[in-house]
């Protein structure tokens, strides 16, 4: 069953073309990635919410797919746990000292995470909290971090051979997941389902499902890339949606921009972002193409509406009067946002691409997850890039080791 809706009418391409046709054979040849093919350990997991259960403080670290994934996932699906969550993705020393502050070590659990174990930050962060519980979320390699936890006799959730970005449905972000109360059960079965869709796919089989929109927008943003739109202007219309932002732009940015190829992304949440960066996206430059996530129907749908007092209702309001608010709900005032917006970039002529989430929910939320996986794979193998690598950035990590070895 699939929770997501593509529109790509106003994308300005032809998915039909024999170009498209070809490149399609070649990525269903291509064999199946390893985020795809994996299966978390939910009962390990379970036994380690089971040992925290009590811990009303949970601080979980990392840094970019160590934590973007989780960060989505809890903005999501959190907020009707009743344990205190903090991310920490960051060594700041004065955000550090006020989460000492604000979370006595008897009521909290830290949970870091890093695949390599390498990370400045994972260590710093270790040192600042090495006398409150500690979880590790590792790889059982030779990093600082497995070692420090086998001499510590810490306990550990394995994080596969997997790549952070990719790993939203392992250990990485299932496991504090879990441990904060999150249904993870749900969100695997959500994501293996768009999974098994893109492995028929990759089968040559005939199919009308998530896969094949999954790789139709692969292939829109190749197309519209190679035509000058160089950027995407992401934004978000869900407060609990938003906190994918990062992992979105991480998962294309990432896999996708290498060799001078690929796009920028920019945004974020709207309509927040309609009162500055929509200006940018407009008016600006003529290199970027609009991608727009809605919900379509929110968990409190009809609750919370407009109640105009009679003495109110004459007040106008651009082209309105109050009275015209009178009993709307706020649901429908921000797809009206969005609506209006729309149009707006229609009428400019601009690309634009609008993805639909049928509910916010844990199943929602794995196929949420495995969609954008998928795509920007598939982004990446169109380009003739390795999606599953980052060249650009390693560098840095080992000017940071030789500035503290002078240190």
């Amino acid at each position: 069953m699939s929770t997501l809706n593509l529109n790509l009418n106003h994308s300005t391409i032809d998915l039909s073309s024999p170009e498209f046709k070809e490149k399609i054979e070649k990525i269903k040849r291509t064999p199946v990635p390893n985020f795809a093919k994996y299966s978390p350990d939910l009962e390990e997991i379970k036994k380690l919410k089971e040992k925290y259960k009590d811990k009303k403080n949970i601080i979980v670290e990392g840094n970019g797919g160590s934590i973007s994934n989780f960060r989505g996932i809890f903005q999501a699906l959190g907020d009707k746990e009743n344990k205190n969550v903090f991310i920490l993705d960051t060594e700041d020393p004065d955000y550090v000292k006020y989460l000492k502050n604000k979370c006595p070590k008897e009521d909290t659990l830290v949970i870091l995470t890093s695949k390599s174990g390498t990370r400045i930050q994972v260590l710093a962060n270790y040192f600042s909290f090495q006398d409150y519980p500690i979880l590790t979320i590792t790889q059982d390699n030779d990093g600082a971090l497995n070692q420090i936890r086998k001499i510590k006799n810490l306990d550990v959730s394995f994080h596969p051979e997997i790549g952070g970005r990719f790993s939203g449905l392992t250990e990485c972000a299932l496991t504090p997941a879990e441990i904060v109360g999150i249904d993870t059960e749900e969100i695997i079965k959500g994501g293996k389902e768009m999974y098994e869709a893109s492995r028929i796919l990759e089968a040559g089989l005939p199919i009308e499902s998530p896969a094949s929109k999954m790789l139709q927008l692969a292939l829109a943003l190749d197309k519209l890339e190679k035509v000058g739109y160089i950027e995407i202007f992401l934004s978000i219309y869900s407060k609990k949606l938003s906190g994918f932002f990062e992992l979105i732009k991480q998962l294309f940015h990432e896999s996708v921009c290498k060799n001078e190829l690929g796009q920028t992304i920019y945004g974020g949440e709207a309509p927040e972002n309609q009162h500055h960066t929509l200006q940018r996206f407009i008016s600006g430059r003529k290199n970027t193409l609009g991608f727009f996530i809605t919900v379509k129907d929110s968990t409190c749908k009809n609750n919370l509406k407009f109640e105009v007092e009679k003495n109110l209702k004459n007040i106008k309001c651009r082209n309105i009067t109050l009275e015209n608010l009178n009993n709307i709900s706020l649901d429908k005032t921000i797809r009206a946002e969005f609506q209006g917006t729309w149009q707006d970039v229609i009428d400019n002529n601009i690309p634009a691409i609008h993805l639909e989430l049928e509910e916010i929910s844990p199943y929602a939320i794995g196929q949420f997850m495995a969609f954008f996986q998928y795509t920007a794979f598939y982004s990446a193998l169109l380009r003739g890039v390795n999606p599953c690598d980052q060249p650009g950035v390693e560098k840095s990590k080992e000017n940071i080791f030789g500035i503290i070895k002078k240190y």
